[in-house]
């Protein structure tokens, strides 16, 4: 085994398969048990790499997916493995690839961004398509409202070049928490969607579940023509890297990924997957105001059956997803996967 005097490397099992990210070319069956995610820490920056695969590997790194330099490895072991890395700076976003027996090739970085003064923010790509193919990383992500933003985060999403935000609150909110602008922002997209529009607060968890399920259905049919702005700029690769953002980035925003990702072919299931890691991302964030409000705790995360509520009036309604997409939104899928897939 080669170790570099800055990594600690420990051997485990993998966990956390939500936060994994492929990017290879191996047979459905090494895939099963090949796998490879990363997280980093938000306050001190390290990495964690989460191998898992037999045989022998080798992980290599680069600032983009495009520049990872394949003639020198950080770190090389055997097996299922953790590796902390603590050497990069702490405000550049690293793009890593683990490489199984000169075979399997898999670039990941970190899915949820180390932010401080922000919550769920969040790489849309890693995500496998039905045909095989996969979301790439980089260009497009997710996030909850950016009006804390420390100097560090601002850093940090202007050296992965965030050129376009779209931003779907509506002016109150913006008005009470407008967005800090990393320099190299160009646009700024505004497709509000108020929140008054999602029905009312109840005052039980039932009536309060209740709502953010009829939300979901109203996003489908009463908001087409924001996502349908959504989409046409995301089909401009001049708007690229983009983020988009609601208040809290999982129900607003939530849907839009949901659509973005299925618009690429990634399957139902892990589009639902994704959806759902926002109930982890924002718990912390709401949990003074669940402790002090029970009745509001469905309004404050995510269920699986907000987003199977959106599904299910689009396959009921339009004849499935692929249809809404192309004769609701306007959204070119070809297209799409040419900008967004490899």
């Amino acid at each position: 085994m080669r170790k570099l005097s800055y990594i600690n490397l420990i051997a485990a099992p993998l966990c956390a398969l939500l936060l994994m990210g492929c990017n290879g070319d191996s047979d459905k069956k090494q895939e099963a048990s090949v796998s490879f995610s990363v997280e980093r820490n938000k306050t001190d920056k390290v990495y964690t790499l989460n191998t898992e695969g037999d045989g022998h590997w080798q992980i290599f790194a680069g600032e983009t997916p495009d520049s990872i330099d394949a003639n020198t490895a950080i770190v090389e072991s055997n097996g299922a493995s953790k590796v902390n890395i603590a050497s990069f700076p702490p405000n550049k976003r690293i793009y890593f690839q683990y490489v199984l027996d000169n075979n399997t090739k898999i670039t990941a970085s970190e899915r949820l961004l180390p932010m401080q003064g922000a919550y769920n923010v969040r790489d849309t790509g890693g995500y496998k398509t039905v045909d095989g193919k996969t979301v790439k990383w980089g260009k497009v992500f997710r996030s909850g409202d950016l009006n804390q933003l420390t100097a560090d985060d601002i850093t940090y999403l202007e050296n992965i070049g965030i050129k376009t935000v779209v931003d779907f609150r509506d002016i109150d909110e913006k008005n009470a928490a407008p967005d800090m602008r990393p320099s190299t922002r160009v646009n700024y997209f505004e497709y509000p969607i108020a929140t008054g529009s999602l029905l009312q607060i109840g005052s039980t968890v039932e009536e309060n579940r209740q709502l953010l399920v009829d939300g979901n259905k109203l996003f489908v049919t009463d908001f087409q023509d924001v996502y349908k702005n959504f989409f046409a700029a995301l089909m401009n690769e001049n708007n690229l890297p983009l983020l988009f953002h609601c208040s809290a980035g999982k129900d607003r925003a939530g849907f839009a990924a949901a659509m973005f990702l299925s618009a690429l072919g990634v399957d139902r299931e892990t589009v639902i997957q994704d959806y759902l890691l926002s109930g982890i991302y924002v718990e912390e964030k709401y949990a003074a105001t669940v402790s002090a409000a029970p009745y509001l705790a469905p309004v404050m995360t995510v269920y699986r059956e907000y987003i199977e509520a959106a599904f299910d009036t689009i396959d009921k309604d339009y004849g499935g997803v692929e249809n809404y997409l192309r004769n609701e939104l306007d959204v070119d899928s070809e297209l799409m996967k040419s900008i967004y897939v490899e």
